[in-house]
């Protein structure tokens, strides 16, 4: 009973703030405002509110790593670090110096031991690079 009194209100709620002008917002001066569905375009020279991203490697792609270069060299990222099974080592160790070489920023290098366990199976052939945004 109490959740259909819940719904019935939040019903309610909705429909009393519904228009009929094709979609919109009413703002605090009862005016209706256009919500535009565009994703928000920003400017490439303002900075970034800030997150960071992996990059997954299961071999040396030259490529990809351009790009990594390019917006570090840019100042889109702020740092890279590189995680690694103890088996791709060898990989990360290529990537690291390709990055360094490239962006004159020194790569944070960390290896990771991970077993598997009978609900987990972890994924031990890659090297991820984990790019920090402003």
């Amino acid at each position: 009973m109490v959740k259909k009194f819940s719904l019935l209100i939040a019903a309610t709620s909705l429909l009393a703030c519904s228009n009929n002008d094709g979609g919109g917002v009413i703002n605090n001066t009862n005016s209706v405002q256009k919500v535009s569905s565009a994703p928000v375009k920003q400017d490439a020279s303002s900075p970034m509110v800030g997150g960071w991203a992996p990059v997954f490697f299961t071999g040396f792609d030259k490529d990809q790593l351009n790009q990594i270069v390019d917006g570090i060299n840019e100042g889109r990222v702020k740092r890279a670090a590189i995680s690694y099974p103890t088996k791709m080592q060898t990989l990360a160790n290529n990537i690291r110096d390709y990055l360094q070489a490239n962006t004159g920023q020194k790569i944070i290098m960390k290896s990771v031991e991970l077993k598997d366990t009978d609900q987990v199976k972890y994924n031990l052939k890659q090297v991820i690079v984990t790019l920090y945004f402003n």
